[in-house]
């Protein structure tokens, strides 16, 4: 009897022990730098989502509901992963099915033109994604069949221990604590950069005829929405494609015809939309959070007027959006903080967005220093003597204080320590003091739990 306990007690503490480094180790990206749609729809309460986005990088580039649930309070998420195929998005939507019972899923057609990952990254983050379940072997059957690579490993994807086993080598925080995207964004992707890029812009419509697998993943997405009393819409996010990829689209559009399934093909749409190719996209294949806005601003506009979507605003149970809007909010401002060299555009971004500790260091050599170009700060409350001595001063919560000649410590969050000392500027290990005549500014964002900036003026 007491051997059976032990051996029961042995089997217990290896299971919660493998459990415990699975956790550290198991696929955590979907997206790119540790964000995971599969992590945020975890925390994503249940039963609260009304539209769900399903498809590739250009949905979670394209889509943002954050912009949806400022203007309409649409409770939207998007369901998507780089380079996202045709199996992969089936089972993700049942995935979702589980917790969400959303009134209408968009399911981006990119996938119709292609059946297998080029790169390895992009078939893990489809395919050790997802929790273990019944679904796990058939998902992996049904996408092993078009990649050899994966049918020859197939039992390693559904284990995974082979794959992820050597993954201590390349450990970071976010292993053991989750980046902030994953809590506070649904399935967005926030990118304010611009590259001009070269759009295609489609003639007359050209139909491709589908193969058997392609219109069988239309079929079985009608049938999956059926079941659980969801609309379905079609849509074609703008990218540069090329003819083939654009003909299977337009095939779509004739599918859709007969379902009488609404789709929007914006690469057809660009003009309508005004999407601008040399501001709109961040590369040739994704647009930009200015892109973002048109076409999600378009889709909320339609999906309210079209299926009476209720508002949320202001509802119990809904606060996670609110939580996810300052998210933008702060990386729009933090982005555009980081991007200003003007002092007179600074400041006043700095002073209005709130959760950040700003450190004020003003270097005076006695020579070259020029006290009246920092007139400005006196409307921050430091004084015209403060301009005149220099030192180093710490804003936080609308109020400053003066860093004097004791230590100064303070935990930003659970991670990074303030220090200042002897006129030197400490997060954790990073040291941000000036050495010529002027004003630095260092700001953290206590929210996200990062740096966002470091500036000299």
């Amino acid at each position: 009897m007491k051997k059976a306990v032990r051996v029961i007690c042995f089997i217990t503490l290896c299971f919660l022990w493998l459990s415990a480094v699975y956790g550290v180790l198991r696929w955590k990206d979907t997206h790119g730098d540790y964000i995971s749609s599969v992590t945020e729809l975890k925390y994503t309460p249940d039963d609260t989502v009304d539209v769900v986005f399903v498809g590739s990088s250009h949905v979670y580039a394209g889509i943002y509901p954050s912009y949806m649930w400022s203007d309409w309070g649409i409770s939207a998420f998007n369901v998507s992963i780089s380079g996202m195929d045709r199996d992969s998005a089936y089972y993700y939507m049942k995935h979702m099915f589980k917790t969400q019972s959303p009134k209408v899923a968009v399911v981006d057609m990119f996938a119709l033109s292609f059946d297998k990952h080029e790169h390895i990254g992009n078939v893990y983050r489809n395919y050790l994604s997802l929790p273990l379940s019944k679904d796990t072997l058939p998902q992996l059957k049904a996408y092993a069949a078009k990649d050899e690579s994966v049918s020859a490993n197939i039992y390693d994807y559904v284990v995974r221990w082979p794959i992820i086993h050597t993954r201590y080598r390349e450990l970071t925080r976010y292993d053991f604590d989750l980046d902030a995207p994953n809590y506070f964004a649904r399935g967005e992707y926030l990118n304010w950069e611009s590259m001009p890029t070269w759009l295609y812009r489609p003639d007359e419509a050209s139909p491709k005829m589908f193969l058997s697998d392609q219109e069988k993943w239309l079929d079985d997405l009608r049938s999956l929405c059926a079941e659980n009393n969801c609309e379905l819409v079609f849509m074609s996010l703008p990218f540069h494609s090329y003819e083939d990829e654009q003909q299977y689209i337009d095939h779509a559009v004739v599918y859709a015809d007969e379902y009488e399934i609404p789709i929007f093909d914006f690469n057809r749409m660009t003009d309508e939309l005004a999407i601008d190719p040399e501001t709109d996209f961040f590369d040739e294949t994704h647009v930009n959070a200015l892109g973002a806005k048109k076409l999600s601003r378009f889709m909320a506009e339609w999906l309210d007027n079209t299926y009476d979507l209720p508002d949320h605003r202001g509802e119990a149970g809904y606060e996670q959006w609110d939580l996810d809007l300052k998210y933008y909010e702060h990386r729009r401002d933090g982005d555009a903080m980081a991007g200003s060299y003007d002092m007179y555009e600074f400041l006043p971004m700095m002073l209005r967005l709130d959760d950040t500790v700003s450190i004020l260091n003003i270097y005076n050599d006695n020579e070259e220093y020029d006290p009246q170009k920092y007139e400005i700060l006196t409307e921050y409350g430091l004084t015209e003597d403060d301009l005149m001595r220099g030192g180093i001063w710490v804003l936080k919560d609308q109020v400053i204080y003066r860093a004097g000649d004791e230590p100064y410590l303070e935990d930003l969050d659970k991670y990074s320590t303030l220090r200042i000392e002897n006129g030197t500027i400490m997060i954790n290990r990073g040291i941000y003091s000036k050495e010529h005549p002027g004003l630095s500014v260092t700001v953290y964002d206590r929210f996200l739990n990062r740096l966002i900036c470091y500036k000299e003026f």
